[in-house]
């Protein structure tokens, strides 16, 4: 005998831009016991799928950014949609498939489909959760799992102008960092340019890194430089005064970006300027490689895959801060800065520093610049979950206080808060947070 699906088991479907065409799907869908529309999604509510979801208890949204508050195992997304485009490049970063609603209703169960991820047009993300009703609050579970989302719709474009847009400078043929082929040619031009006897690019963290690629004699004197160069986050020049390599140059320059970290080295640059060259052209990739990465998870921040949880370093938290402007800038998502200043007991500070990851979220950003300072980079959405955090924060603030033999009464916590909600506010938003990433008063 068949059971019936559990809720836990149903596929989560998102139903985007549905005209009078695709509408007949609907009351089909509904009667399918192996299915959950969890959401309509419309440009207006005038919408044939969105005036349908109204009388038939749906929920649904004008907002395309609701579409990264939940998981979903399949996107139906009409053929005649004019924004199809942009709605699959966002479900792509999100791991969804996506499929036309006719071609759902001509294909095999929606289990069949779903489970062949690629060949229904996008890869599955398959992190799951039962979230239909009489599962959990779904407030509750996104409030634990995901950040909140903006109410507000995203700013409309600005009007166009006669002036050309500002374009940055892309270094020449800047190849990724995923492409092996196309960075040995990067560095081998620039060795010959330069005069290097060999070269190198290695990938990593602080931890450790794998050399990529390589060019030329092993060299011990640029091992100990890229050594250096990655346990410090500096970069690392030296001369040769004597012998065979006087005047020649070895250098390691370490850089880092939203999601990837490295050392460009050389050695046996040729004296003068050639060395200066190897610094300037690995600023230049540097900025190339980050431009890349903020394109490529910028949409789905502060969701990105493998990302750092716990405390971070202060380039580590710029570069969050870098994704949430390029976030905001795409389609209004709001993000809040908060500062906390502890005064007084830094050994309490460091107590509460061991506590206090466990009570974030992954998608939450934490950074403490100085002994005394920490700032809370939250995405910020119609119901507000900082003040809650907050009491939490208090309470093991005042128990870090205690447990140090500090006596009552426990000093309050200082805080003060910027937000990012409209794209005019960038300049402002960043401004602020950069004083008090380097403000050591």
């Amino acid at each position: 005998m068949a059971t019936a699906p559990t809720p836990e088991s149903r596929r989560r479907l998102v139903l985007v831009d549905f005209d009078w065409q695709d509408a007949d799907l609907v009351p089909d869908l509904l009667k399918q016991p192996g299915v959950s529309i969890r959401l309509v999604a419309g440009s207006s509510a005038d919408d044939a799928g969105m005036r349908l979801a109204e009388l038939c208890g749906l929920p649904r949204t004008t907002d395309l950014a609701d579409l990264t508050r939940e998981i979903f195992d399949l996107a139906l997304v009409s053929e005649r949609s004019p924004r199809r485009s942009q709605v699959e490049d966002l479900l792509r970063a999100l791991g969804t498939p996506c499929v036309t609603p006719q071609s759902f209703a001509w294909s095999e169960p929606v289990e069949d489909l779903v489970a062949k991820g690629p060949d229904s047009s996008l890869p599955l993300d398959t992190a799951t959760d039962g979230l239909d009703s009489g599962g959990p609050d779904l407030d509750e579970v996104l409030e634990q799992a995901l950040p909140d989302l903006a109410e507000e719709p995203p700013a409309p474009p600005p009007t166009p102008t006669v002036e050309s847009p500002r374009i940055e400078p892309e270094p020449e043929d800047l190849p990724t960092l995923e492409d092996r082929d196309g960075l040995e040619a990067a560095l081998r031009r620039l060795m010959s340019s330069t005069g290097a006897t060999t070269a190198e690019l290695r990938l990593g963290n602080v931890e450790s890194m794998d050399r990529v690629v390589g060019i030329g004699a092993e060299d011990l004197l640029l091992n100990g430089l890229v050594e250096l160069a990655r346990r410090t986050g500096a970069p690392q020049v030296v001369g040769d005064l004597t012998g065979a390599g006087e005047g020649k140059a070895w250098g390691a320059w370490p850089f880092r970006t939203a999601q990837h970290g490295g050392v460009v080295a050389a050695g046996g640059i040729v004296p003068g300027t050639g060395w200066t060259e190897w610094q300037r052209r690995v600023d230049e990739l540097r900025d190339g490689w980050g431009r890349q990465d903020r394109e490529r998870i910028g949409v789905t921040f502060p969701l990105v895959p493998d990302s750092k949880s716990g405390w971070l370093e202060v380039q580590e938290f710029s570069m969050r801060l870098e994704l949430a402007r390029e976030r905001n800038r795409r389609d209004g998502l709001r993000f809040a800065l908060h500062r906390l200043d502890f005064p007084g007991s830094t050994p309490a500070v460091d107590r509460l520093s061991k506590d206090l990851p466990r009570r974030l979220r992954d998608t939450d950003s934490i950074c403490r610049p100085t002994s005394h300072r920490m700032l809370l980079l939250l995405a910020a959405g119609g119901r507000d979950r900082f003040p809650s955090l907050r009491r939490r924060i208090t309470q093991s603030w005042q128990k870090a206080w205690l447990e140090e033999g500090n006596e009552r009464p426990v000093p309050g916590i200082t805080e003060e808060r910027i937000d990012l909600t409209k794209t005019g506010d960038t300049d402002r938003f960043m401004a602020k947070a950069a004083t008090w990433l380097t403000d050591l008063s």
